[in-house]
């Protein structure tokens, strides 16, 4: 009786297993434009999950059938390196995530400890103060709303504008 208690446990304990194989790990990039990005999920994409996938906010993308709630993966034309990727490593490109694009600041690289010389506002709110004796500069970043997404509005983060910059003052940035 106890063997078969644990056959039944293990066969139970794989069809609990099934789901997390099914999972789908998105490619992180470098895509050479929205083109082969495009062609690379249409390629790719056996997840069997309803998908969405966004191009600086608009959806480039759209999976409508298979099942879950919808795997939403953002992507970003990246300034620097003229590609198109995940995470651009840059300040001057979106990001899906608020606390990273700050680490960018605070420390030019995304390591710690933080420098936190910097005052950074979202949409003109001060979001983190500076913790340093000396203030270097203020930080103005912008919460960009792209189209639709199934799961909801979707937001991103985009670098504005510095004060004081290095230079002649440039024009603020917009969301894409």
């Amino acid at each position: 009786m106890k063997a078969i208690s644990l056959v039944a446990a293990a066969v139970l304990g794989l069809a609990a297993v099934s789901p997390a194989q099914a999972q789908f790990t998105i490619p992180a990039g470098p895509f050479a434009n929205e083109q082969a990005l495009v062609a690379w999920w249409n390629a790719n994409n056996t997840s069997g999950m309803v998908t969405e996938v966004f191009l600086n906010g608009r959806k480039v993308y759209d999976k409508p059938t298979g099942f879950g709630p919808a795997m939403v993966a953002p992507y970003y034309l990246c300034e620097l390196t003229q590609d198109v990727r995940a995470r651009c490593n840059s300040t001057l490109d979106g990001s899906t995530r608020l606390d990273w694009l700050i680490d960018q600041f605070d420390t030019g690289v995304g390591t710690r400890p933080a420098l936190a010389d910097t005052d950074i506002y979202l949409d003109n709110q001060l979001v983190r103060p500076f913790a340093t004796p000396t203030r270097r500069a203020q930080v103005f970043l912008l919460k960009c709303t792209g189209d639709y997404s199934r799961r909801g509005g979707f937001n991103y983060y985009k670098f504005s504008y510095l004060f004081p910059g290095f230079g002649p003052p440039a024009p603020p940035r917009t969301c894409y």
